[in-house]
């Protein structure tokens, strides 16, 4: 039977999700495997190879036509979203598998409640897979890098001049959808000082869409520093990560790339829960501070975005230092 997994909008939740993909590949090793996604996290998927084939999305009417001639036997929802269970309804697929959210029980065939959404984002598919007699892969996500991939990196690290002997941190202020999730832009300005005293080689890597905030941090700062990433695709952008040190992110799409290539992370939370979706798979520190109102998932901040305020310059730089050196405390400790 071939089977079709509607992936999530978010590059951070594809890779997240590549576990699920595992999962279903070692349940049914000679079935087909689809997953069908917009471009960003098609790219994670097909990078991570456990699918057969990876379909871009092109809009409700052409995937739904696309869905059709295929005649998959199974849908698998990730998102929580009507719209993706209405693409798996309207594509006559008989079994469609997803949580009962957003009021969308009635166009699927396996829908239980959803979990507490408590825990780590990592586990919220672990009841949809044994609902189905599916055993969860708990082993975190991973990112192979392609020859491909790693020379584009390599070339970009090469046209920027870094010095080879000197540890590399790289910078990622970035983040797809709130940006309040994102430490002050000066912030990482004053970073990229601190670590250039301390002998790091930094650079800036960012998205296709954050070029200007990336000529921010690079023109606030007293030292030169170069501006990578934005004409690299999300594989591409994952071989960059892979070729660092440390990377120091917000919580994004690179703060999990970066853990799923094994790069060691400092991941700064704000209005998000680091005990959701903080990094896994790499030794990280999470610096947090956790002020009256946090974690509040808002893409505004009527209260002067104390939670990233609070951040000092000096604890990220002595984070980074502590992670290099093997140092690092309990990942899941919260400090500031």
């Amino acid at each position: 039977m071939d089977r079709i997994v509607i992936g999530p909008n978010w590059i951070g939740d594809a890779v997240m999700s590549l576990p699920v993909l595992r999962a279903l590949r070692r349940a049914h090793p000679s079935d087909g495997l689809t997953v069908l996604a917009p471009r960003g996290p098609a790219a994670i998927y097909g990078a991570e190879a456990s699918a057969d084939t990876v379909l871009v999305r092109a809009g409700l009417a052409g995937d739904v036509a696309r869905l059709r001639r295929r005649r998959f036997g199974e849908a698998w929802l990730l998102p929580n979203s009507f719209h993706a269970a209405l693409i798996a309804f309207l594509s006559g697929v008989p079994q469609r598998i997803g949580y009962a959210t957003d009021s969308r029980g009635f166009l699927l065939t396996g829908a239980p409640a959803p979990p507490s959404g408590t825990g780590h984002q990592l586990r919220d598919y672990d009841l949809l897979l044994r609902a189905r007699g599916i055993a969860p892969d708990l082993e975190p996500p991973r990112l192979p890098i392609s020859a491909a991939a790693r020379a584009a990196a390599q070339e970009v690290l090469r046209l920027a001049g870094l010095p080879a002997e000197a540890p590399l941190v790289l910078l990622c202020p970035g983040s797809a959808v709130a940006p309040t999730k994102r430490w002050p832009a000066e912030r990482y300005a004053r970073l990229s000082d601190a670590l250039a005293a301390r002998g790091f080689a930094r650079a800036i890597a960012i998205g296709p869409n954050e070029r200007a905030l990336g000529e921010s941090v690079a023109k606030t700062a007293g030292t030169p520093i170069p501006v990578l990433g934005a004409d690299l695709g999300p594989a591409e952008l994952a071989a960059l990560l892979s070729c660092a040190t440390v990377a120091v992110t917000n919580d994004s799409g690179p703060m999990h790339l970066a853990a799923a290539v094994g790069i060691p992370v400092v991941a700064l939370f704000g209005p998000t829960d680091p005990g959701r979706t903080s990094p896994s798979g790499a030794r990280h520190r999470v610096l947090d501070r956790y002020v009256f109102c946090s974690p509040c998932f808002r893409n505004d901040c009527p209260f002067g975005h104390e939670c990233m305020k609070e951040i000092t310059v000096e604890a990220v730089a002595r984070a980074v230092e502590e992670l290099l050196s093997g140092q690092e405390r309990d990942p899941s400790l919260r400090s500031g």
